[in-house]
């Protein structure tokens, strides 16, 4: 019996220290109305502000750029953001993003989470040692569906490597 008992402390003991609490990830994306395309956010960036907070969310204000290296194209149009803060991101996290358009007025529009698709995580190491990590979503207001928010769009995928591309070369 007292060996019964000693072998379901064990387990429970285990047990209690193999499950830590994963943090959601809680970012607010504020992104500029009717953009489609990839978002890309880069985080450890020298000079570039914090990210402020809007309760328990990081506020992501996106800006829409363009990509010279795409133009002609109908993907040269992407939405990117610099910040010093870290990125963190852990492992089994749950994402608990919401994204928002926003018009000039500053007035928000939830946007459909099946308009959306989390498309990657990553870093580069710069020349100097300095490692980089960035964060892509892609974001659509005229294909939204299930296929859209587990696959998101091969276009979009190019546009992503074009920008990552071209921003690993700027911070060289």
């Amino acid at each position: 019996m007292k060996k019964c008992l000693m072998l379901i402390i064990a387990i429970f003991i285990i047990g209690g220290c193999s499950t830590q609490e994963v943090p959601d990830t809680n970012e607010l994306f504020l992104i500029p109305n009717g953009f489609e395309g990839t978002i890309t956010v880069f985080y450890n960036v020298t000079d570039t502000p914090v990210l402020e907070k809007e309760g328990k969310y990081s506020v992501i204000p996106v800006i829409e750029a363009s990509l010279k290296q795409l133009e002609g194209t109908n993907i040269n149009r992407y939405g990117v953001y610099l910040t010093s803060s870290l990125f963190r991101f852990d492992e089994g996290a749950t994402i608990s993003n919401k994204y928002f358009y926003v018009d000039e007025k500053g007035k928000r529009t939830a946007i459909d989470e099946k308009c959306t698709y989390y498309a990657s995580t990553g870093s580069f190491t710069l020349d100097n040692g300095k490692e980089l990590n960035y964060q892509t979503i892609q974001v659509t207001n005229s294909q939204c569906g299930q296929d859209f928010y587990f696959d998101g769009e091969d276009r979009y995928e190019i546009q992503e490597r074009e920008v990552l591309k071209y921003w690993k070369e700027q911070a060289e």
